[in-house]
C-alpha cells in the first residue's frame, strides 16, 4: 500500500516538471530594434513582443525614447517553425520571421511600415 502510494506521489511530481517545462517553453520574448517609415518620414524605436505560444496571445510594448510602454495584447494568427503571422486581415499584415529574426509590421491605412532584427530577451516580470 504504502508502495503504491510512493509510485503515485512520484509519477504526479514528474507530471507536474514536465508540464512546467512545456508551459516555460511556449513562451518567446523578444525586443526589436525598427526602423519605421511613414509618409511624413521615419524613425527608429524599440518594440518588445512577448508570444506565448500556448495561449496564441502576443503582448506588444513600445520604447520611443523614455522606456516601454504597453500598447496592446491579443491573439496572433499562425506559428510555425518558420514564421509566425500576428496579424493579416483589415490593411494590416505583421509576422516575426524565425529563421531571419527579423520583424515586420505594415498598416496601409496610415503608410506605416517597420522592420528590424529582433533578439531573444527575458520574460518581462510584473513590477510588484
Amino acid at each position: 500500500m504504502r508502495t503504491r502510494s510512493l509510485i503515485g506521489a512520484l509519477v504526479l511530481g514528474a507530471a507536474a516538471l514536465a508540464t512546467a517545462g512545456a508551459a516555460s517553453a511556449e513562451a518567446l520574448s523578444l525586443v526589436c530594434r525598427l526602423q519605421v517609415t511613414a509618409r511624413g518620414g521615419h524613425r527608429s524605436i524599440g518594440r518588445r513582443l512577448d508570444i506565448d505560444l500556448g495561449r496564441k496571445t502576443v503582448r506588444i510594448s513600445d520604447d520611443l525614447g523614455r522606456g516601454w510602454v504597453f500598447k496592446n495584447e491579443y491573439p496572433f494568427v499562425s506559428a510555425d517553425r518558420g514564421r509566425i503571422l500576428l496579424e493579416s486581415g483589415g490593411g494590416k499584415e505583421s509576422d516575426v520571421d524565425r529563421v531571419s529574426g527579423t520583424y515586420f509590421f505594415r498598416n496601409q491605412a496610415d503608410g506605416v511600415t517597420m522592420r528590424g532584427p529582433c533578439q531573444k530577451a527575458a520574460p518581462a516580470r510584473p513590477r510588484f
